[in-house]
């Protein structure tokens, strides 16, 4: 039988419209530090008490709410920015569905207090699960407070599906940096469980406050790119390719003023770096676009993080043009592509390659070979006519190892050949090590040379604070120096650590990949990231020692099949293959 189809309860349709827009403790957090913005704050100040789910406060001196409105804007699709449709061709705010408090409201215990300009008091109205339980008046200097606890208590199925409370607030650190890199002129200020993590006053410039988020000297070395064309603008503080990472994390795109995420955004900045950037690496950068709004799609997602623009293809061109221009100076310190290119080709010519062949197991191919005359002595007849007699059996000698391209290990075994992956088969060998750290042996530290200095993002350091005393366990020596830069005394024994600085971002950003969850903990994520990041890479040289040194140990460990991933660290290609394949069988 067919089912009638029934009107839901305003309260149950309310509760389903929220789980769009509020879908996690940030996008509340987001959607009221966007109307402190839009009421023109010079200062806005947040508060967190444990964790964004538990309790936050946003405070601003803006425009503030009238007496009157303070309850309609509790009212699902009521605005001050816009009036019609038509509005949207125009918008130059950040907000303007008029469904972010009401979706807040409705699933957690929330307090508005307001105080507009020319009121001689403020007025506060509480409401818990979108009923307003009380209202009157309040102390306030000019402008809005708004206060937000026990998010999703009456939808304890979201809270199921929350983030770690430290993943959610490195998060809002991210999103409060970007919205401080898009308004220099309005201080921003943190605080966390009393204890204040930042306090930017206003600057002039995006360089000043790039320089207060990431440290003078990390700013100083930002690349300055404009651009002007078709009613678009582009300004950006471009990283140099050392400060590249292994994710899209480092990247910051405000257009129009608005925190979005862009994949064609993101495209047109790698294409700008070309091949200053090997694969696998993203540019750190800030960019600054303002499109016309007209141009310019801003209602797609009910979270307002993606965009989209009319001309794709224009918009890319732009950016991509606007950016390349000072990294023109710029010239890559390795090459991208191996080969030759007027020099010794890196591989070995055929004819030697040929002169290093295996060591296999004569009996098995049923063939003698004869021994190779020494070097410039021609062959003479006597001993042409000794190395056909059949020379005594004597213990066949260890396989020799070669390496295929600068990724693959040749392995000849009793039956075959095997074909290691070294990045793989290391990154292996380093998880298992890395757990046995963590879970009790400490590892030690090989000192630097030189102390490294590190300016780390607001988002990273706070990382940091978290894993620290996991990273000593795998042997890092770290000091922080003054937030956010750290100082590397010495890094884990054992290790070829070019870049002491990279290696410990990398570390942090696949640490922060992803949602952990009670099988996948941040322990396990550290081991994880911290194997994947130092295990030798494709296009590393090998030595015939660590060659060796890298099967043993990989056949030594609990599962040598694959890595952490699941990926397959090694093949076995069997010789009656390679018969049937020659036509021996």
């Amino acid at each position: 039988m067919a089912r009638p189809i029934l009107r839901l309860s305003p309260e149950t349709a309310s509760r389903i419209a929220a789980g769009e827009v509020i879908e996690r403790p940030l996008s509340a957090l987001k959607e009221v530090l966007e109307n402190a913005l839009d009421a023109g704050a010079h200062a806005v100040e947040v508060r967190v008490d444990k964790a964004l789910d538990h309790g936050f406060l946003v405070a601003d001196d803006g425009g503030g709410i009238a007496p009157g409105d303070l309850e309609l804007a509790l009212e699902r699709h009521a605005t001050s920015k816009l009036k019609s449709l038509d509005d949207l061709d125009v918008l130059a705010t950040l907000g303007f569905r008029g469904e972010a408090l009401p979706s807040i409201a409705a699933v957690s215990r929330m307090r508005i207090t307001s105080r507009p300009q020319g009121e001689e008091s403020a007025t506060f109205v509480a409401v818990e699960g979108g009923e307003v339980i009380e209202r009157g008046a309040a102390a306030r200097a000019f402008g809005t407070t708004v206060e937000v606890r026990d998010l999703f208590f009456n939808t304890p199925a979201r809270r199921k599906f929350l983030h770690s409370p430290g993943g959610e607030l490195r998060a809002a650190i991210r999103m409060i940096e970007s919205y401080a890199l898009s308004l220099p002129l309005t201080a921003f200020r943190l605080v966390v469980d009393q204890r204040e993590r930042f306090d930017w006053p206003a600057v002039a410039t995006q360089r000043e406050r790039a320089a207060q988020i990431w440290g003078q000297r990390h700013a100083e070395q930002l690349l300055e790119a404009h651009g002007e064309r078709a009613g678009m603008k582009l300004s950006a503080l471009l990283g140099l390719p050392e400060h590249a990472r292994s994710t899209r994390e480092g990247q910051v795109f405000l257009v129009n003023g608005r925190w979005v995420q862009s994949p064609a955004l993101s495209q047109a900045l790698r294409h700008a770096y070309g091949n200053l950037l090997p694969g696998g690496r993203f540019p750190s950068a800030v960019v600054w676009l303002d499109v016309p709004a007209d141009r310019l799609d801003v209602n797609v997602h009910p979270t307002k993080r993606e965009v989209r623009f009319a001309d794709d293809d224009t918009v890319f061109s732009f950016v991509a043009g606007s950016a390349a221009q000072p990294l023109t100076r710029i010239y890559p310190p390795f090459t991208v592509v191996p080969g030759k290119q007027g020099g010794e080709d890196p591989l070995p010519a055929w004819a030697d390659r040929v002169r290093e062949q295996p060591i296999v197991d004569e009996s098995q191919l049923g063939l003698a070979l004869p021994a190779a005359p020494a070097s410039g002595a021609p062959a003479s007849a006597g001993a042409t006519a000794e190395a056909a007699a059949p020379a005594p059996r004597t213990a066949a000698p260890e396989p020799e190892l070669w390496q295929l391209h600068r990724t693959y290990i040749l392995a000849p075994v009793r039956g075959g050949l095997v074909i290691v992956d070294q990045h793989a088969a290391h990154e292996r060998i380093l998880y298992e090590e890395a757990r046995a750290r963590l879970e009790g042996t400490q590892g030690t530290a090989q000192g630097l040379l030189f102390p490294v200095l590190v300016d780390l993002t607001r988002a990273q350091f706070e990382l940091l604070l978290e894993v620290g005393p996991h990273l000593r366990q795998l042997g890092w020596d770290l000091s922080p120096l003054s937030a956010p830069t750290v100082v590397i005394n010495g890094v884990p024994s054992g290790l070829r650590v070019e870049n002491p600085g990279q290696l410990l971002q990398d570390v942090l950003d696949g640490i922060g990949e992803g949602v952990p969850t009670a099988q996948d903990s941040l322990v396990e994520r550290l081991a994880c990231s911290h194997a994947c990041h130092a295990a030798w890479r494709a296009g590393d040289t090998l030595s015939r020692e660590e060659m060796r040194a890298l099967v043993d140990k990989l056949f030594a460990t609990s599962r040598p099949h694959g890595d952490p991933h699941g990926r397959p660290t090694f093949v076995r290609l069997d010789l009656e293959e390679l018969h049937r394949r020659f036509g021996r069988s």
